[in-house]
């Protein structure tokens, strides 16, 4: 069972997504804020409804002759190789660097459930790494993972963030919760 466009706008409505549908083909393109800019993103239905990408549109440019692109590429890979459903793409003929999540449907169907974890996974893996990889083209340097804690400590206001950090005890520093150190 392959997915149509009555299906792809069902899903985006019960995300509570507002969205454009494309005239000329079964895709729709909505755009997103977050910390760290503005982001536009596409979902085309491709190969007769088997396949469906959610992918980013104006993301990032990076030329192929630019000073920094031998970092930029390091980053996209490493990012590549630590995320599990966004994946980073360069395209040497524009400079284009897009974010993408991609599903093979083939004779499935895609839940409420799985539609939401593909924006879950793609939106702050976006917005965290904008930062990321604009320092990056900019300067030559990575100034390397950018996490959700470390921007929530950057965004505070320095009282709250004084208070936080007098909350936390050094023996908070030592607990085990059996993941590791909280």
């Amino acid at each position: 069972m392959a997915m149509n466009i009555e299906r792809l706008r069902a899903l985006c409505e019960g995300e509570g997504l507002k969205y454009f549908l494309a005239p000329d083909r079964p895709m729709v393109m909505m755009g997103f804020g977050g910390l760290h800019g503005h982001y536009q993103a596409v979902v085309p239905l491709e190969l007769d409804g088997r396949f469906l990408q959610v992918r980013t549109v104006g993301y990032l440019h990076c030329p192929a002759d630019h000073p920094h692109i031998g970092k930029v590429l390091a980053v996209l890979g490493h990012l590549n190789y630590q995320l599990r459903m966004t994946k980073f793409g360069w395209d040497p003929s524009d400079g284009e660097i897009a974010a993408y999540a991609d599903v093979w449907l083939e004779d499935g169907d895609l839940t409420q459930k799985q539609f939401s974890a593909l924006f879950k996974s793609l939106l702050p893996s976006i917005d965290l790494n904008y930062k990321r990889l604009t320092q990056t083209i900019e300067s030559g340097e990575d100034p390397g993972e950018i996490t959700p804690e470390s921007v929530a400590a950057d965004t505070l206001p320095s009282k709250l963030r004084g208070l936080l950090d007098k909350m936390k005890s050094p023996k908070d520093d030592d607990e085990d919760d059996g993941f590791g150190k909280v």
